[in-house]
């Protein structure tokens, strides 16, 4: 069975955890139609090891290219560039992906041609070892992806012409540019399909993260990203989506406030208050969130009645 997804990794001074990610992808049980590995100018041997397993792949073309931009948008795009199949995913260098990943995605796509992205929830393990389930649903896919990050990078398969048509990867963005980019083709597009079975992809949070492990250290990245967002709903004429931006600035600020950083969270909070016409249920999901850090979109839910 000869798949239509290309995975394109990119990598940035992963030579402690990329083999891993390699080796699963060579362990697929239906090969992609070809595999781009980007070195994001990395100072260690990661592109010196993309190199050498390159040579050992005989089921598809390897392409190892290198982007001297930092960034991982930077180097998506390269690998964007180098996709000539009809779907792509994009595949992070310190997560893994189970043998029969790339045969599900593969099959689904042919049983399903009409749709543009395609996804799976995955399991996520924590820095103390925990694992848990981060989902994927094609259930109200704008929502929940603006609560969830349903379209986060692990969890889908998208048409490649879709991903260009719509300006691929902001690099200006050094946080959350796959939730960025899930809310621009959501909006091309709503024919969003989603796998059934169990997660195929495991993914591991790291120390060294590009965003890390805090939220208070670049608050920009997370407020510039959701300014963004909330310029293309004003942009496409969605003032539906723009209470649950602020819902979601919401979160962010009890975030500040669990990380002690209670100047940002109250400057956060005040920005909110004084331009939403609904401050008493903001207050609540602000509180929400504060003292139980979960299921926080499901009471926004019930607060807006939707």
């Amino acid at each position: 069975m000869t798949s239509p997804i290309t995975i394109v990794v990119p990598v940035y001074n992963r030579e402690y955890l990329l083999q891993r990610t390699l080796d699963s992808i060579a362990c697929q049980s239906v090969a992609p139609a070809k595999i781009v590995l980007v070195d994001n100018a990395s100072s260690d041997s990661s592109l010196e090891m993309m190199h050498r397993w390159a040579e050992k792949i005989t089921s598809c073309e390897v392409k190892v290219c290198v982007e001297t931009k930092k960034g991982a948008a930077a180097a998506r795009n390269r690998g964007l560039r180098e996709v000539d199949s009809d779907f792509v995913m994009f595949f992070d260098s310190d997560d893994v992906m189970l043998p029969g990943h790339v045969a599900d995605f593969t099959d689904a796509v042919r049983r399903h041609p009409d749709m543009d992205i395609l996804g799976r929830s995955i399991m996520n393990e924590t820095l103390d070892g925990r694992r848990k389930k981060l989902y994927f649903t094609s259930g109200s896919p704008m929502f929940n992806h603006l609560f969830r990050a349903c379209l986060a990078t692990q969890r889908f398969v998208v048409r490649t012409s879709l991903v260009r048509s719509v300006g691929a990867w902001d690099e200006s963005l050094a946080g959350w540019d796959d939730y960025e980019l899930g809310v621009r083709l959501l909006l091309a597009s709503d024919k969003v399909y989603e796998l059934p079975g169990a997660p195929s992809v495991i993914t591991y949070s790291q120390v060294e993260s590009l965003t890390g492990t805090s939220y208070t250290a670049h608050p920009e990245q997370w407020e510039g990203a959701l300014d963004l967002v909330e310029s293309h709903f004003r942009k496409a004429s969605r003032e539906d989506m723009l209470k649950w931006i602020d819902a979601r600035r919401m979160i962010l600020a009890a975030a500040y406030a669990r990380e002690k950083s209670f100047g940002l969270s109250d400057k956060l909070r005040s920005r909110v208050l004084d331009a939403t016409s609904s401050p008493r249920r903001m207050n609540l999901i602000y509180y929400h969130n504060l003292y139980f850090n979960r299921l926080t979109w499901l009471f926004a839910k019930i607060l807006f009645a939707i």
